[in-house]
């Protein structure tokens, strides 16, 4: 063997082992348990919706919200729960690729589109397509995104279908993968939902997928992701985006950050603070930078519940399913 492939081969074996500690560096054990919080949160509204998935949910402004329809087309939910198409102008309306996610930066909307040909949509606030930025490379018929956060040059999505961190500078559309299948992006442990375990066709256990939500703290210095069975965990964005650092200091970046339950949904408010769709339990969860797990509310209709998002002061609002039909409940916050 050349003194290149012995070279080649301990590095990748010593990049397999740091990762690997690293993963355990935080364990799950160590986390202080879930609790109920001093005050509890309570339902306002559990509103009915006609035609909107329970994927997808960012805020629109102080009142209403934003979600895809079953066509991945944008629906504007206002403030009495009543869906508009968005933009309402079906011209506009029709310029829009079939969606899989969203999410807002300042008063602008990114979306992520599957077809024609996957790329980056950008949306203005009354939702006129701005520009379509097409991904460049690093992508199969295989993969499946789910979920997208923006932070100044650079878009950062999740490969549900191909195992991975996705970063796409915006400048071009030229796309990197990080951590293929690293067991932090990969669904490694059961589903489960009002406490039972979920199994597939053949009886065995489901993960739910592999990594599946994202978020991105404010100052867009950490990005946190997980699958739907947990847990959750965290990486410095610069981490990804940076030439400098070496594959071997992105697997020792990982930082378990938080076990969870099985969620439908994950939020990060512009404040840092974690908002959950519990479905193990039926549960709205809280996770803060003091670290402090609380239970804001349980209620049964939160085993099917999906995305959520801040939609208010003090409120949060979360879409679930009731009997097979798609509702918004709107959530007070203590």
């Amino acid at each position: 063997m050349s003194r290149t492939m012995k070279s080649w081969l301990l590095h990748s074996v010593s990049a397999v082992l740091l990762g690997t500690s690293c993963l355990f560096a935080f364990p799950a054990y160590a986390d202080h348990p879930w609790k109920d919080a001093p005050q509890l949160a309570r339902i306002t509204t559990d509103a009915p919706l006609k035609n909107v998935q329970l994927t997808a949910l960012t805020q629109h402004n102080a009142l209403s919200l934003l979600g895809l329809d079953v066509d991945g087309r944008p629906v504007l939910i206002d403030s009495a729960n009543q869906e508009h198409p968005f933009p309402e102008n079906e011209t506009e309306r029709a310029k829009i690729p079939p969606l899989s996610a969203l999410t807002k930066q300042d008063t602008i909307f990114w979306g992520l589109a599957a077809s024609p040909e996957a790329a980056l949509v950008q949306l203005s606030s009354d939702g006129k397509l701005l520009q379509t930025i097409p991904l460049q490379g690093a992508h199969s018929a295989d993969s499946r995104f789910t979920a997208i956060q923006i932070y100044g040059n650079y878009a950062y999505l999740t490969d549900e279908g191909q195992a991975a961190l996705v970063v796409v500078a915006l400048e071009d559309g030229k796309t990197q993968r990080f951590l293929p299948y690293d067991p932090s992006v990969t669904g490694r442990r059961p589903l489960k939902r009002n406490g039972q375990i979920t199994n597939g066709p053949d009886n065995h256990p489901l993960t739910g997928g592999n990594v599946r939500f994202l978020a991105l703290d404010a100052k867009g210095q950490w990005l946190f992701y997980m699958p739907a069975c947990g847990p959750l965990y965290r990486i410095g964005s610069a981490l990804l985006t940076d030439p400098a650092f070496t594959p071997v200091e992105q697997l020792d970046g990982i930082v378990e950050w938080r076990d969870t339950p099985s969620l439908g949904g994950l939020t990060l408010s512009a404040d840092n603070i974690f908002y959950m769709s519990d479905i193990t339990d039926g549960a709205l969860l809280k996770f803060g930078s003091d670290r402090n797990p609380l239970i804001l509310l349980r209620d049964k209709r939160l085993l099917d519940a999906g995305a959520l998002a801040v939609s208010g002061d003090h409120e949060v609002s979360v879409l679930t399913s009731e009997d097979g039909k798609p509702h918004i409940l709107r959530i007070a916050l203590p």
